[in-house]
């Protein structure tokens, strides 16, 4: 009977410390789920329900409105066509880990501001690393600084994408 207790005591001591030891270890190296959708937003300025490129993170607990889209490029470029293919541009170069952050540069091609994404802050803003396209006549170096704006706080709001150098560190926005 006392061997008994004395293999219990140590059986259930090792099962509550390898338990612990597995709590510890997840804690330490938790794996972070980040997803980039189209879902809709109200947007204040026209008392509407807009398609807004949201990203949910396992970090945070609402997902953070990023960009309303209002206005259509194009016949085939509605807002609700923008956001999906922009909101699955942010997923896949997020999961071939090339999106810690976003850089502004110009469309040598049509002349046209352009968002990307970058792996780190030396790789420039070009056609291959295009997330999107902006309006015509919109900056691309004010775009990047008012979507820093919703990183800090500052703005509450999506960029409302509507008719350079900075970057954002994505990173901090989705943690």
């Amino acid at each position: 009977m006392k061997n008994s207790l004395i293999t219990l005591f140590i059986f259930g001591g090792l099962t509550v410390g390898s338990t612990l030891l597995s709590i510890q270890a997840i804690a330490q190296s938790p794996t972070k789920v980040v997803r980039f959708y189209c879902g809709q937003t109200f947007d204040p300025s026209t008392n509407a329900i807009v398609p807004t490129t949201l990203v949910a993170s396992s970090a945070k607990r609402e997902p953070v409105a990023l960009i309303q889209w209002k206005s259509k490029i194009s016949g085939k470029y509605t807002p609700q066509v923008r956001c999906n293919m922009v909101s699955d541009n942010f997923q896949q170069a997020w999961q071939a880990k090339r999106l810690n952050y976003l850089t502004a540069g110009v469309d040598k091609k049509s002349g046209l501001g352009i968002i990307c994404g970058a792996k780190d802050r030396a790789t420039s803003c070009t056609r291959s690393s295009m997330l999107f396209t902006l309006a015509n006549g919109a900056d691309a170096t004010e775009t990047i600084e008012r979507i820093k704006d919703i990183k800090v706080g500052n703005n509450s709001i999506p960029l409302p994408q509507s008719a350079g150098d900075g970057i954002v560190d994505l990173e901090s926005i989705i943690n």
